[in-house]
């Protein structure tokens, strides 16, 4: 064999209890498991008082961008994850025509951080995918952006797709699924996806259900509509006979506090109609997105150049402050993160409540400012959730973990750094709302089974060796909100395709990720 790593606790991603075994590897796969005592390696590794377990994949990222700019991808890798899902929300970049990509750019870049490097020249599934090739440290598999897809044929128009537009958008997706995508996103919060009707989501959800593929689903509200929002999330899924993944289930504003049980409630009802529902969420309380997402629908109409033209309108402006100041948020409990503008990067980390009044101006002014001053790419942090309910969402059996975590300059959201080792040292060790193999199956089994992976996601023989040491009394985030740029502790190797990336928890700079395509 070609390596073997010995006396380790094998917890397998099946769910099962965890047991004593070697696990061998030979040419990137796992060619046994258990007493190999008698048995020889070109190298071995003790994980006496480790577990290995197989590697994390990452069921909701954002990593499009930043694996092509940086593909050691550290953030990530650290903390155990070998297989990144990408593109969500329906923000993503292909399939795409110039028109399409243009928009993209300059509306989203602000979600995916430094692209220097970036060579952008596909507009295919196909010649997209072709950039990863034999330069990521992480597998990748990929969902077709709703979004990419849309302002490909309509641009930003904040109207229903007519026959034609309807039409080129399911050819776009019927062509990105042919060439390697396992289904597609959709985030009906953000524009110019909001403004879909019906048929066109459920006429794009049947096109990748023809394929087997599903779609995940980032919902028009997570709060007070919530039970709403799932109801037409459900509806595609049935109309289609696409499966439904529900992104980052969350449960948003302190009225809605406590409301777990009942939207947990409402997806079990549907599990048990036969649709076949499932969600991620993270091990946090806080999201994060983009400044302008919270912009009224009709001030981001036309796209991000159209919106910049109405924020220098002095006829415009005007009501884009007035619909801040009257929005229904908590400024204290929204945070500026991942700011451009050197004017602006010193307020990061703190509240808008206090940054619009260390600056002398009202809320809607100061949304503005930052919008023109970082020009469309500022975001941030909000803390909505109810530390209750996560527990409960985070234990069901729906549930499986995505960090959705975005690499952003500056004070990004910790998830990215910690997602992973955060479920097991909070949720698991310290609060016992999972067991240590709920934990693991969660991680990797669950997703793996989701995404229609075959030969990875589990400890077992002949599958792809894709592995995580960690010691189950140590592993633990260190990175928090006020520094968001920390590796994890007690995570000693990882292992992508048989070979090292992560040894005695440091990245070894080997790039041995695969993309990921159906079979």
């Amino acid at each position: 064999m070609d390596l073997i790593i010995r006396n380790g606790t094998v917890i397998d991603g099946t769910g099962a209890a965890g047991f004593r075994a070697d696990v061998g590897i030979t040419g990137g796969r796992i060619t046994e498991v258990g007493d190999l005592s008698a048995a020889q390696a070109e190298r071995e590794i003790d994980a006496a008082g480790q577990v290995t377990a197989p590697g994390f994949i990452d069921i909701h990222t954002h990593a499009d961008v930043a694996l092509l700019a940086r593909p050691t991808h550290e953030p990530k890798v650290m903390q155990g994850v070998t297989t990144e899902v990408f593109s969500n929300c329906g923000l993503g970049f292909a399939p795409v025509n110039e028109r399409g990509l243009a928009i993209q750019k300059e509306y989203l870049l602000g979600l995916f951080g430094d692209d220097a490097g970036v060579d952008w020249s596909w507009r295919s599934v196909r010649e997209f995918l072709d950039h990863y090739r034999g330069r990521i440290a992480t597998n990748a598999a990929y969902l077709i952006p709703h979004g990419s897809v849309r302002v490909s044929a309509m641009g930003m128009a904040d109207r229903p797709a007519d026959g034609g537009e309807l039409a080129l958008m399911t050819d776009l997706v019927r062509q990105g699924m042919e060439e390697g995508a396992w289904g597609l996103s959709t985030g009906l919060w953000y524009s110019p996806m909001s403004y879909a009707a019906t048929e066109e989501n459920v006429a794009i959800c049947k096109t990748v259900a023809e394929f087997g593929g599903f779609f995940a689903i980032h919902m028009r509200d997570y709060g007070d509509g919530i039970l709403a929002a799932l109801d037409e999330s459900y509806a595609m899924c049935r109309e289609s006979g696409a499966p439904l993944q529900v992104s980052h289930l969350q449960i948003g504003g302190a009225r809605n506090w406590g409301r777990a049980g009942e939207v947990l409630a409402h997806i079990d009802g549907a599990r048990a109609a036969g649709l076949d529902v499932t969600y991620d969420s993270y091990p946090y309380t806080a999201g994060s997105t983009l400044v302008q997402a919270m912009l009224p629908t009709w001030a981001t109409t036309g796209g991000p150049s159209a919106l910049l033209e109405r924020l220098h309108d002095p006829e415009v402006r005007p009501r884009i402050v007035e619909a801040m100041d009257a929005a229904d948020r908590d400024w204290t409990r929204h945070v500026l993160c991942g700011a451009r503008s050197a004017g602006n990067r010193v307020y990061e980390g703190e509240t808008f409540a206090l940054i619009a009044a260390d600056r002398g101006i009202g809320i809607g002014e100061l949304v503005c400012r930052l919008l023109v001053e970082d020009e469309l790419q500022a975001c941030f942090i909000a803390h909505l959730g109810d530390e209750d309910d996560l527990r409960q969402i985070l234990k069901h059996p729906a549930q499986m973990l995505g960090s959705d975590g975005l690499h952003l300059p500056g004070k990004t959201h910790p998830r990215l750094f910690g997602a992973f080792p955060r479920l097991i040292a909070r949720y698991v060790r310290e609060q016992g709302v999972l067991t240590l193999e709920e934990a693991v199956w969660k991680m990797t089994g669950f997703p793996a089974q989701r995404m229609g992976f075959t030969d990875r996601g589990r400890v077992e023989k002949g599958l792809a060796a894709d592995l995580v040491l960690f010691d189950p009394a140590a592993i633990r985030d260190t990175a928090t909100f006020e520094d968001p740029c920390r590796y994890p502790e007690g995570i000693s190797h990882v292992f992508v395709n048989g070979r090292l990336v992560v040894e005695h928890g440091r990245h070894t700079g080997a790039l041995p990720g695969e993309v990921l395509t159906p079979r």
